[in-house]
Formats: C-alpha cells, sequence, structure tokens
C-alpha cells in the first residue's frame, strides 16, 4: 500500500483492491492525493459488516473530495469486513466467528479475522497520521451518537491529539475508552492518533446519520489543515470517562426498560428476560448512575451476548 501512495501522482484519486495476505480477501480502498503535502488521513467503516451507515458515508467521501482542494492524502476502506458484509452477518465475521474489533493486533499465521487485523496494523495504521474508524450500532442495537477517544492506554501526546480533534466535532458526548484492543485503540498504542465515531443503527441507512459522518471526516481534516473551512468551531467536548457493558447470563426473550440517551440511576431497571410462556427469567439494574450509550432491542438474547452499554 505504502508504494501506491508514494507512486501515486498529486492532486489525484484512483481506487485500488487491497490484497490480505495468507487470506482470499480484496478490500476496496480509495487513494485520494491532494494538490501540496500535507497529513495522511486513514478512514475506515464496516469493520463490522452489517454496520452500514458509515460504509455509506466512506463511499460518498470518496466521490466527494476534490483532490485539488485537498492537502495531504486521504486514505479510504469502505467495507472491511467483506465476508461479514455480504453474508449479512451482525457482529462477527461468518469465516471464523470472530469479532474482527477483538482480534487486534491480529496473528499473520491466525484465522481470517486475526490475519485481516495483522494485515491492517503492519500495512495500514503505519501510513496514517490519523485514523478515523466509523461504527454504528449493529442490525439488533439501538445507539446514541457519540464518539470513543483513546481512554488509558498509548503515549499521553497520542491521545491528547485525538482528544483535541473530537472536540472539532458535532456530538453530544464522548467515552474514554478502556479497552486495548479494537482497531482504533490498538492504531493509538502504536503511535497513531485514533477515534472511533458511533452513528444510527438497526441496519438502517439514515441521511442524517450519514451526513454526520461526512461531516465529522471533513471537520477533522479541517482541524489537520487539509480542507479549508472557515466556519470550524472548537467546543469542549463532555466527556463520559467509565462505561459499564452488561452481558446476558440468560437466553430468552429480552425488553429493555430504557431508551438510548436515558440518564438512569443506580438500582433502576435496565430491562427483563422472560421465557415464551411470560416467565420472568432475570431482571437487569444499574450498577451505577450512569447514560445509556447502546443497547440490543430484539427479542431473543442468548446467554453471553452484550445487552447494554452505558457510560458515567
Amino acid at each position: 500500500m505504502k508504494h501506491l501512495l508514494e507512486q501515486q501522482s498529486s492532486a489525484s484519486a484512483k481506487n485500488y483492491y487491497f490484497q490480505v495476505r495468507g487470506t482470499k480477501l480484496e478490500l476496496p480502498v480509495s487513494i485520494i492525493k491532494g494538490k501540496e503535502s500535507g497529513p495522511t488521513v486513514l478512514i475506515t467503516a464496516g469493520i463490522h459488516g452489517s454496520e452500514y451507515p458509515g460504509i455509506e458515508a466512506a463511499k460518498r467521501l470518496i466521490q466527494e473530495i476534490d483532490p485539488d482542494r485537498l492537502v495531504g492524502n486521504l486514505l479510504i476502506f469502505p467495507c472491511i469486513n467483506q465476508r461479514a458484509f455480504f453474508e449479512r452477518a451482525a457482529f462477527i465475521n461468518p469465516a471464523d466467528g470472530k469479532n474482527l474489533n477483538r482480534c487486534f493486533p491480529g496473528n499473520p499465521t491466525g484465522t481470517e479475522s486475526e490475519r485481516l487485523a495483522y494485515a491492517l496494523e503492519t500495512e495500514i495504521f503505519y501510513l496514517a497520521d490519523f485514523y478515523l474508524d466509523f461504527h454504528s450500532g449493529d442490525l439488533s442495537e439501538q445507539l446514541e451518537s457519540f464518539v470513543f477517544v483513546p481512554g488509558f492506554f498509548g503515549e499521553d501526546s497520542v491521545m491528547q491529539k485525538a482528544r483535541q480533534a473530537a472536540n472539532y466535532l458535532n456530538l453530544p458526548f464522548g467515552v474514554a475508552s478502556q479497552s486495548r484492543t479494537g482497531a482504533y485503540n490498538h492504531a493509538s498504542i502504536i503511535g497513531v492518533p485514533s477515534l472511533l465515531i458511533e452513528r444510527g443503527g438497526y441496519g438502517e441507512r439514515c441521511a442524517k446519520d450519514i451526513a454526520g459522518f461526512v461531516d465529522d471526516a471533513k471537520r477533522i481534516m479541517t482541524h489537520l489543515g487539509m480542507l479549508e473551512h472557515s466556519l470550524l468551531k472548537k467546543k469542549e467536548l463532555k466527556l463520559l470517562t467509565q462505561i459499564c457493558y452488561f452481558d446476558s447470563t440468560l437466553t430468552g426473550l429480552w425488553t429493555p426498560a430504557c431508551k438510548i440517551g436515558n440518564v438512569v440511576k443506580k438500582g433502576q431497571l435496565l430491562g427483563v428476560t422472560e421465557d415464551f410462556f411470560g416467565n420472568i427469567l432475570g431482571e437487569y439494574t444499574a450498577e451505577q448512575d450512569g447514560q445509556i450509550l447502546y443497547q440490543v432491542t430484539s427479542l431473543p438474547i442468548v446467554s453471553g451476548e452484550v445487552l447494554i452499554a452505558y457510560g458515567y
């Protein structure tokens, strides 16, 4: 990939397919090279193949960004998890049953997801000066729009660059990630300022979510001096520093008691699992005060699946 970027002429846009070593995967990628040298921004979408708004937004950015008005380089991978996308699979890669975003840093001799994660780390992440990863609620997930920022792992200077950039996004709040894994977290750990932006869900392609992602990317590029935008304003992003995940301990019929964005109190009911006869199998209550970030809304739930997450 590096040689393609170096060989491509200035003020040009070209589309390629990136071969993932040890697999049959060929990932579409667009390289948009500006009229002048400058930062390189990497954008990925579709790490979870059924999170559609980010995929649509990446496709739109490929069409909208004018190389003659760009300083620096833009690398856009509109759909990373190809197999999950075409098989309409939620959360996992059907090739190996793994959640790609839990496979970093990857393994060059591992399963398809592990090899894909390894290729992204070793061949793609190092090309970037900044990385944006687009996500949504999956097919069964309802989600509030927000941004994950690197929280606790990586060089302070790298995390600060990401947090400063997040202040230019038009989002209600951010969440400081506690995780070491995930594409954007791993990129941050190896020295690339990175953000994971969440918009939309339910397998829908709402226009406002797609437009929101496009605006996010343009705001970050403007902040980095890659685009001209006289109206860009900075605000101090509200940051939630902790996140609580509830995994289902039961298999049954799930009914959430809250809506995304709701502020809940410690001890408040979050949802109920029942059997097919309407008997209550279990209830879930909040362990802390917090704000609902995302939750599963589909009726079936299997033990071990994530039910709900809230930040505080």
